[in-house]
């Protein structure tokens, strides 16, 4: 399968998420997530997605849910109540509007990060004329998370070959502090090692810089994306100023 320009993704990505927010319809963000999820599984990307969305949503959504159903005062049709606890029907569905919201903005973007190739944003990125260190930065993020896991993935066998940790809340502890310094030390040592090579390559050497391998949009992405982004913010300022109901 060909892959979109990084821009042409971003912008899609952009406009799915303004729409989503600006809507407030529960059934367009339950649309868009099932969409996500749809689009990540033909990408093969479907698990990751998954647990990646999970691990930024559950904290979010338990406190929408303590937030706004479990401590509810406002309404009228309550199903549980008992000391502070008043579980309402107003409350459940204002956290659960809230949740598909939240949930349909992350996995737009988790997907778009998931499917996009870091180093095509870069090449795109530097033929747009922008900085040399703006790149950097950008493809340093991107690559930190997977870097990180899979350094601290290394760890954590190695140290359970050793037969360190173990159950019980202080086995636990001590297993994160065995895992934490050396994960520091060796990203303090890998911070340090890219420093001295930009250094001696005289990074970012001009602004006269050439490409090995150009990355090009395809004629219809441009003015797909441009249209996308377009008609998305032409629906916010609608919902907005209450065309649209």
């Amino acid at each position: 399968m060909t892959r979109l320009h990084p821009f042409t993704g971003l912008a899609f990505a952009t406009s799915a998420a303004l729409v989503c927010l600006a809507a407030d319809r529960w059934w367009l963000s339950l649309a868009i997530i099932l969409a996500c999820l749809a689009l990540a599984a033909r990408r093969r990307v479907g698990g990751r997605l998954a647990v990646a969305g999970g691990a930024v949503l559950a904290p979010l959504w338990l406190s929408q849910l303590l937030v706004h159903a479990a401590f509810d005062r406002t309404g009228s049709q309550v199903l549980l109540a008992g000391g502070p606890v008043r579980l309402t029907v107003e409350g459940l569905t204002t956290a659960g509007g809230l949740g598909l919201r939240a949930g349909a903005f992350a996995a737009v973007f988790l997907l778009f990060s998931l499917t996009l190739d870091r180093h095509a944003l870069i090449r795109a990125l530097d033929q747009a004329g922008l900085p040399a260190q703006l790149g950097y930065i950008i493809a340093a993020v991107l690559a930190l998370v997977p870097a990180t896991m899979e350094r601290a993935r290394s760890i954590a066998q190695a140290q359970a070959v050793r037969g360190a940790g173990g159950r019980g809340l202080a086995n636990r502890l001590s297993s994160a502090r065995l895992l934490a310094v050396p994960l520091v030390l060796a990203s303090l040592q890998d911070a340090t090692e890219r420093s001295s090579a930009l250094q001696l390559r005289g990074f970012p050497a001009g602004r006269e810089r050439t490409q090995l391998r150009t990355v090009t949009a395809r004629r219809w992405e441009l003015p797909a994306g441009a249209a996308a982004l377009c008609l998305a913010a032409l629906l916010v300022v609608l919902l907005t100023l209450g065309v649209i109901r």
